[in-house]
């Protein structure tokens, strides 16, 4: 009898103890997603991906760079290998840039996926709003939960463009199937996928920036080029214009800038053999500069004025579902322009309009949700998506 008793004591303690460790495991873990992923938390989702189990030995290289003989020396270009014809121009290079960006925004746009410039595109919208002239390639970001749904719908994909002259121009969607490995490794693998020109090999870099150590360094996201981030610094997006389309730059944009490029390439208008007018908001090659500007002090130096423009109270909203604000950054950060001051006053110069006090009392937000982020955009004003392509100056389409 008494061995009975101890027995259903036994089996009664056991159940309370499986349950107990049951709820605790339900209460301490997050179940997975439609896709499989366990996001470290509502607020980081975006910036986390299962990582898979690491190979013993580094992927070999992806993605390949065209290489020309130069003076008996091999010279690596920035062309994808596959479509590379030969060495663009100055002026072609710059042209071919422009319709990428127009065909890369034209496609976010209609796919409804976030990402925002980086890097020297970055340095590049800070000082004019558009490209550097001596800049090869196109850098832009994104959450590495984003990159996985791309791959997924797009990968190994063309896009054609039909640019405003009626061009048809086509691009290749290409993802790093390494983009899963997180760390840096050889190196050879850093860059997760392109977006690259098939009539001339140009490509715009894509990277993904994910949490690659919670626990040890929460807060911290990063590519695998080593360039770390906090949360903070990239969320919440401030939406403004680039190269005349609608487009997403980080919230600490200054301080990602200093911190990559230091203070200097903030101020200092003279670069690479070309000089920054003030008077012109454009980077000018030195020799031009001089016949142009002769016997005047016109180098772009100064004080960076306030580029920003908050929505008023009441017609503030979230962008995405990681509680991003809609901001505005006016294009050019830096410069000291009529052009700029104007676009400060007004909200963005070529973008929807934010004016003054009709906003609190006459118009409410509409929430128009995505699968990567959510817009919030004033009732009755069109919606912009993430980047305006086409219309007027072209339209595009998935192939």
């Amino acid at each position: 009898m008494l061995r009975r008793s101890y027995v259903v004591l036994c089996a009664l303690v056991a159940l309370v103890v499986a349950a107990f460790t049951t709820l605790l495991w339900a209460l301490l873990s997050v179940a997975p997603d439609a896709d499989g992923f366990v996001p470290m938390s509502v607020t980081h989702e975006q910036f986390y991906i299962a990582p898979p189990e690491r190979p013993i030995r580094p992927p070999p290289k992806y993605f390949f760079e065209a290489v020309v003989k130069n003076d008996k020396h091999w010279v690596g270009l920035h062309y994808d290998r596959r479509y590379f014809k030969s060495e663009l121009s100055d002026e072609l290079r710059e042209c071919a840039i422009h319709y990428m960006l127009e065909a890369w925004f034209a496609f976010l746009d209609e796919n409804k996926i976030e990402s925002w410039i980086a890097h020297g595109t970055l340095l590049g919208w800070y000082w004019n709003g558009e490209t550097l002239p001596w800049d090869v390639d196109v850098d832009v970001q994104m959450f590495v939960r984003t990159m996985d749904r791309m791959s997924k719908r797009f990968n190994a994909t063309s896009y054609e463009y039909t640019t405003a002259e009626n061009e048809v121009r086509k691009y290749y969607i290409d993802v790093n199937p390494y983009f899963v490995y997180r760390s840096r490794m050889n190196a050879q693998n850093v860059i997760d996928a392109r977006f690259v020109d098939m009539q001339s090999g140009l490509y715009i870099d894509i990277t993904a920036l994910a949490e690659v150590d919670p626990m040890r360094h929460p807060n911290v996201i990063s590519c695998k080029n080593n360039h770390r981030y906090l949360v903070d610094d990239i969320l919440p997006l401030r939406q403004t214009m680039f190269s005349g389309r609608h487009a997403y730059i980080p919230y600490e944009f200054e301080k990602i800038l200093q911190k990559e490029y230091s203070q200097s390439a903030l101020i200092n208008g003279r670069y690479m053999g070309y000089i920054f007018s003030v008077t012109d908001q454009k980077w000018i090659k030195e020799s031009v500069f001089r016949d142009l500007h002769r016997g005047k002090s016109d180098i772009g130096r100064g004080p960076v004025d306030e580029p920003l423009q908050r929505l008023p109270t009441g017609a503030g909203g979230h962008l995405s579902s990681s509680s991003t604000r809609l901001l505005i950054g006016v294009p050019g950060a830096r410069a000291k322009s009529a052009a700029a001051s104007a676009a400060v006053e007004s909200g963005l110069s070529s973008a929807a309009t934010v004016t003054s006090p009709e906003y609190s009392n006459t118009i409410s937000d509409t929430m128009h949700s995505t699968e990567d982020n959510r817009s919030a955009l004033p009732a009755g004003q069109p919606s912009q998506g993430f980047a305006v392509g086409g219309g007027a100056k072209g339209h595009a389409k998935q192939r």
